[in-house]
């Protein structure tokens, strides 16, 4: 950075931080799609590759609508699959073609190999599939190419692959940090939403409708990036859904203690919170907000230290001679607290994985 001018070392050192590159993560991803194409022309037409193009259209298709580098890897490595399967299988059309000199029989080819490729491509390896079709024309034409046209496409798509590779690590975008943003969000909106049904201040539903929308949103937009996040972190997929499953569930349970609360309300037997409670809701709002700090600032220390001293807090009660409303959100908020212990062990417990900047900053807590 020491020749980098100082008006311009500021804005580097800013995209340095992770946090940073979420928020504009658009700007950076136009900005890296357009650096490869432009590469990509320059390189196809500085050395009058044939038929270029296709390297060009080979980056918008790996890079256009995939932001974070493990998407973009996972998505580069099922476009050199797909590209190779169907050069070959273009390759052996053009073959069967010069062979047999039949158009009938190579049309008839080119038809049951797309629908081969239509039936894969509805399964598990479906961009394969599809890839490996759409690769077969491209490569084949209608069985009139020759052999060197179609080498030399699938030369440019195989070069419009490693570009997109090599432009998806100028300051990557990954998804694990994404993922971690909105779940970081969205447990700290958990937090402050349980101390608002503390407060006993305004119970109506509206209060809480769009706070829960939002919590739903955030839900919706974490599950999306699981896939990319096992990649990026080597975190199996099972985790990842358990931590996913067991948010879910405070967040239903949040909702079952609003509908308590405005239950009670209604039936004018809205009552304090217990004080045999204090030191549950005091535990639940501690570990929601250090798991959310964990997760956006990667100190995962603390976190550890409060899962490992859950064991001295009072035991639970087996019975209550209050009200019916009072009983119920006495045992979903001791229910709510299984929730979030569960949560912070899971968190605490994979940190290795998703908690990637200790592993270049390992005295990082």
């Amino acid at each position: 950075m020491a020749n980098v001018p100082q008006s311009l070392a500021v804005p580097f050192r800013r995209l340095a931080n992770p946090y940073t590159r979420y928020r504009y993560a658009a700007w950076i991803h136009c900005a890296r799609v357009g650096l490869a194409l432009l590469a990509s022309i320059l390189l196809t037409t500085g050395i009058d590759i044939p038929h270029g193009l296709w390297a060009s259209v080979t980056v918008l298709v790996v890079m256009g609508g995939l932001v974070h580098q493990g998407t973009i890897r996972g998505k580069s490595y099922e476009r050199v699959l797909g590209t190779l399967l169907g050069a070959l299988f273009g390759l052996g059309v053009i073959l069967v073609h010069q062979i047999s000199g039949s158009n009938t029989l190579t049309y008839l080819l080119m038809s049951a190999l797309g629908a081969a490729s239509a039936y894969f491509a509805i399964g598990r390896p479906g961009y394969v599939a599809l890839l490996a079709g759409i690769t077969m024309c491209t490569v084949a034409g209608h069985g009139g190419n020759d052999m060197t046209e179609g080498l030399w496409r699938m030369l440019n798509v195989l070069i419009g692959t490693a570009l997109a590779l090599v432009f998806a690590q100028i300051y990557p975008l990954r998804a694990v940090y994404v993922w971690r943003y909105l779940m970081s969000d969205n447990l700290r909106a958990c937090a402050r939403l349980y101390g608002q049904l503390s407060s006993s201040r305004d119970l109506r539903a509206e209060h809480f409708s769009a706070q829960m929308e939002e919590l739903d949103m955030r839900l919706v937009s974490a599950r999306a990036h699981l896939a990319p996040v096992a990649r990026e972190t080597a975190l199996p997929l099972r985790q990842l859904e358990l931590i996913q499953r067991a948010h879910r569930a405070i967040m239903g349970t949040l909702e079952s203690l609003i509908a308590s609360r405005q239950f009670a309300a209604e039936a004018s037997e809205i009552e304090a919170i217990p004080p045999s409670l204090d030191q549950h809701r005091q535990a639940i709002t501690r570990l929601l907000l250090q798991c959310a700090h964990a997760l956006k600032f990667s100190r995962t220390t603390r976190l550890v230290q409060e899962c490992q001293g859950l064991e001295r807090l009072p035991p639970r009660p087996h019975n209550l001679s209050d009200s019916f409303e009072k009983q119920g959100y006495y045992w979903l908020t001791l229910r709510l607290y299984e929730q979030v212990e569960q949560l912070s062990a899971l968190l605490a417990g994979s940190a290795s994985h998703w908690n990637i900047q200790s592993r270049d900053r390992p005295t990082q807590g």
